[in-house]
């Protein structure tokens, strides 16, 4: 991309104001637990709130007026850019930032985990059962929270996807990018223009973005769990208390590195453990992730974080609080490289602690981890997402659908290597 932007400096336009923004009442829907249908509902009537779709096409159809794009790369939940995209007859590239299962509804088999269920592949005969009645009750949401009124504006637009339907918008672009691969993200019938392209990761760091003094304290110690719980998650006292218990309960033979946001570090214990150091920031993230004494991560669940951890062949404990973030609990156990929360959101320092023991006693969840890190890495990543792309821009004027690049795709979402069992 640097290469094929020779000349053609990078530039930033806004398209609006901050399209997803988490209140509290937003949050409580979200953090009900899997199998739960409030958070989806509550992030689609988001997604497709008049008033956002309206600011974002305006914006986005005045930038394609002024700009003249060949081609555009959307994120799924941007919805008033995808149509403004459709309108201009823009072609795009759509990308996907959590597991793609979860905008193909539609195509998966009653037997595949519904997305958000947090359930595991092999489900046993009360899983399925409730798997069915989730996927029943989730649709019947939908259905339900569908805005007539938007549709008909909409439709006035030229808009034919007047129910944003994310299915309809896939089908629609000329390639779609997933952040993983097939083995992670349980096999379904996946269209042909689904790219599965692995961890999206910096090839090199820029030396900004590392500490010096950060580096020195992870060499000085030869067990650290890493804690990564994103930029969103709020835990309560009571689960802060709970959680530096879990740590404290590790040491001291293994140290913590926790980032910790500092709204969150005013609500913690008076006096943490003495194994635990917390930070507001880690800029120098990607050398955590591979210093060779960091052990292990715990995180939310997060696509990023996830498929982070895995590339760097780091086994986690995943802590789940919303949405996607349980099936990728429940992909982590699935693939061997981790281990989830019984019953998240809830824990106590029990669970936690006993959990981040077994991570740190053997090394099968890291074998596992770095396993699933070679293939993540042979996916392609940054590479292959901008070929891709580069691709789609020389192809778009004959509307041809870009298909996947590598054959094998389509063969592993429809039969995972046994290597990957």
């Amino acid at each position: 991309m640097d290469a094929a932007g020779a000349g053609s400096p990078i530039s930033f336009h806004s398209c609006g104001e901050k399209m997803i923004k988490v209140d509290g009442a937003m949050y409580a829907a979200m953090t009900r637990g899997p199998r739960t249908t409030a958070g989806t509902v509550a992030l689609a009537r988001l997604v497709r709130d008049r008033a956002v779709l309206r600011t974002f096409f305006r914006h986005t159809v005045e930038q394609i007026d002024r700009i003249r794009p060949r081609l555009m790369v959307i994120d799924n939940l941007n919805v008033g850019a995808i149509d403004a995209a459709c309108v201009r007859r823009v072609p795009f590239v759509l990308s996907i930032a959590f597991p793609p299962s979860g905008v193909y509804l539609g195509r998966l088999p009653w037997s595949y985990p519904t997305p958000t269920s947090g359930l595991p592949h092999r489900m046993n005969g009360t899983q399925r059962i409730a798997n069915v009645a989730f996927r029943i009750r989730m649709r019947a949401a939908m259905l339900r929270c569908a805005d007539l009124a938007a549709a008909r504006e909409r439709r006035a637009h030229g808009i034919a996807n007047v129910f944003a339907d994310p299915e309809r918008h896939s089908d629609d672009a000329v390639a779609v990018l997933g952040y993983s691969v097939f083995g992670l993200e349980h096999p379904f019938a996946a269209p042909p223009h689904l790219h599965m392209v692995g961890a999206v990761v910096p090839q090199e760091p820029a030396r900004a973005d590392r500490d010096d003094e950060l580096s020195g304290w992870l060499d000085r110690h030869e067990s650290v769990v890493y804690v990564n719980m994103g930029t969103l998650i709020k835990l309560s006292a009571v689960q802060l208390r709970e959680f530096a218990e879990a740590l404290r309960r590790i040491g001291p033979g293994n140290q913590v590195l926790w980032k910790l946001p500092a709204d969150q570090r005013a609500l913690l214990p008076a006096e943490l453990p003495a194994n635990v150091r917390t930070v507001e920031w880690v800029p120098a993230h990607f050398g955590v992730l591979t210093h060779p004494h960091v052990r292990a991560v715990v995180c939310h669940g997060g696509n990023n974080i996830f498929h982070e951890a895995l590339y760097c062949g780091q086994p986690m404990l995943v802590m789940p609080f919303w949405l996607d973030c349980y099936d990728l609990a429940a992909r982590a156990v699935d693939s061997g490289a981790g281990l989830a929360l019984d019953r998240p959101p809830a824990f106590d320092a029990a669970e936690v602690s006993a959990k981040l023991l077994r991570l740190l006693s053997g090394d099968s969840y890291r074998r596992r981890s770095r396993h699933w890190g070679d293939r993540l890495r042979q996916a392609g990543g940054v590479a292959r997402a901008a070929d891709i792309v580069l691709r789609a821009a020389a192809r778009h004027t004959s509307g041809d659908r870009l298909t996947a690049v590598r054959p094998q795709d389509a063969a592993v979402a429809a039969a995972p290597d046994a290597r990957d069992r």
